[in-house]
């Protein structure tokens, strides 16, 4: 019956490290399509092609890159949430994966977390230069911006406490 314990959470553990693992696949697959579906858009959206006007294009890439910025930060939650439980010591992982995970969590990478909000800040930027470059300046635009820069800030703060959340397990 004891050796059936040990098999049980023997078997969760290599569970909850392949969910990491999986999480981490997903994650790096929403970064390489939030890069191509907004470079992608940000060049059409640029271009003119004969009489069809692309800069509408331009209004809608923000909202992309934060959409892909919200299931980011849930994949990097959800390891980080996997990882915080492997430390402590009710979850029974061997030793020195508990303090692995509490090396990692003590010594994460400080531009991994600035590498989206840094992205989605710029493709706002080259947004709202080509349109204002373009003339299209009015009160759509600046309602526009001000969303954008809301839902931006908004989005910030909500990966900062979702972070904070985790150093505390």
């Amino acid at each position: 019956m004891n050796s059936n314990i040990a098999t049980k959470s023997e078997s969760f553990l290599i569970d909850i490290r392949a969910e990491i693992r999986l999480l981490q696949k997903s994650r790096s697959n929403y970064i390489k399509q939030k890069f191509t579906f907004v470079i992608s858009l940000l060049g059409i959206g640029s271009i003119s092609i004969s009489n069809i006007e692309t800069s509408a294009l331009l209004y809608i890439v923000p909202f992309i890159a934060l959409s892909f910025d919200l299931y980011i930060i849930g994949e990097d939650f959800g390891i980080k949430r996997a990882g915080g439980f492997l430390k402590q010591s009710k979850s029974e992982s061997p030793k020195n994966e508990q303090e692995w995970e509490e090396f990692v969590c003590k010594n994460r990478d400080p531009f991994s977390f600035l590498a989206n909000p840094l992205l989605s800040s710029l493709v706002l930027f080259i947004s709202s230069i080509s349109i204002y470059t373009r003339n299209k300046i009015d009160l759509i635009y600046w309602i526009w911006f001000l969303a954008n820069i809301i839902i931006f800030s908004i989005l910030q703060v909500y990966a900062r406490n979702l972070n904070r959340k985790i150093q505390t397990l």
